[in-house]
């Protein structure tokens, strides 16, 4: 592949990765709100006519898991995350782009592992039509932003990783690997 076509590449991945982060925080956002105005209505119908909306709670639970997912992957991609990086920092800076390779891996493998896993609860779940108490709600859908939003951390970090392969020396990002 040509350099020029390369870059091209490079860029619609960036591209790629910055849509999803924006949709990622779209939807993290209105979860907040939707969670905010039944909460607020809750409130109301408790302590004003001493009637809680039976469901809000249940809800507020579900849309808050969607809102930490998502919220995640736009973490990821965004290079957000808390990190402690003391002792990379004092390492020899080949040795460091060793640990940083050995940390994308198991990343990879526990994220790969816990998507497995996740999707499988979610296909038995939707297997037994398993539904929430109060909304009676199928549980498979609301389970499965977990295993869909580690999905998608797991392939924005890919292409953080491939994008951040061969950049030069001068970026600002150069060095610092995927998960950086």
């Amino acid at each position: 592949m040509s350099a020029a076509n390369n870059s091209g590449l490079r860029k619609g991945l960036v591209q790629v990765g910055d849509a999803v982060s924006q949709a990622c925080t779209i939807l993290a956002a209105a979860s907040l709100a939707v969670i905010v105005c039944i909460n607020g209505a809750n409130v109301v119908g408790r302590y004003f006519f001493s009637a809680p909306i039976s469901w809000a709670e249940e809800l507020m639970l579900f849309l808050m898991i969607l809102t930490v997912f998502a919220g995640a992957v736009t973490v990821t991609w965004r290079q957000e995350h808390i990190k402690i990086d003391a002792l990379l920092m004092r390492i020899p800076p080949k040795l460091r782009a060793l640990a940083i390779v050995f940390t994308g891996l198991v990343t990879l493998g526990a994220l790969g592992t816990t998507i497995y896993s996740g999707g499988a609860v979610v296909m038995m779940l939707q297997g037994f039509d398993q539904r929430s108490d109060a909304l009676e709600f199928p549980m498979w859908i609301a389970q499965s932003s977990a295993p869909m939003g580690l999905a998608l951390i797991v392939f924005l970090f890919l292409v953080r990783a491939y994008v951040s392969i061969g950049q030069s020396s001068g970026d600002a990002n150069a060095g610092q690997g995927p998960i950086a």
